[in-house]
């Protein structure tokens, strides 16, 4: 008899464990009516404040520095915003505009902060780029191989 109760109690632990984890997997590829995948809520952006606070911990800046780098994260914030409204057709162009405000970016943030902690800034944002990259791979594979996001035949 305590064979049993043991195992009946290890079945409801188990299931009360899994139906949860289940209900979160359902809720992150949801269907329409028509079978199509509803879109994720938009991530908010963090914002220069935050920024700048994270690189004033990670790289040991100033106070007057990271007032500074704060300053020219918004100004990097409404550049990207006035980018976004005009919405160039021309790829080519955007990207050679883009790498051109990133170089300028770059050379006041390097005035600001010193060539080392620069150094140090690149090797962070190369790291969180591959591991960016990584997750979206893993994202596109994992959603690719779920068995829920292929269409349901009538």
């Amino acid at each position: 008899m305590k064979r049993y109760v043991t195992f009946a109690m290890a079945a409801i632990l188990i299931l009360g464990m899994t139906l949860p984890l289940q209900a979160q997997v359902r809720q992150a590829g949801q269907k329409t009516a028509a079978g199509k995948e509803m879109r994720q809520p938009e991530r908010k952006m963090i914002t220069p404040e935050k920024r700048a606070e994270i690189m004033a911990e990670q790289l040991q800046l100033t106070d007057v520095e990271k007032a500074k780098v704060q300053a020219l994260f918004e100004k990097q914030q409404e550049k990207a915003k006035q980018r976004q409204e005009e919405m160039k057709n021309n790829r080519e162009e955007q990207r050679a505009k883009m790498d051109a405000e990133r170089k300028a970016f770059d050379a006041e943030l390097i005035k600001i902060i010193g060539n080392e902690k620069f150094q140090q800034h690149q090797a962070q944002r190369i790291e969180r780029l591959e591991k960016a990259n990584k997750k979206m791979k893993m994202r596109a594979e994992n959603r690719d191989n779920r068995p829920y996001n292929k269409q349901q035949q009538p």
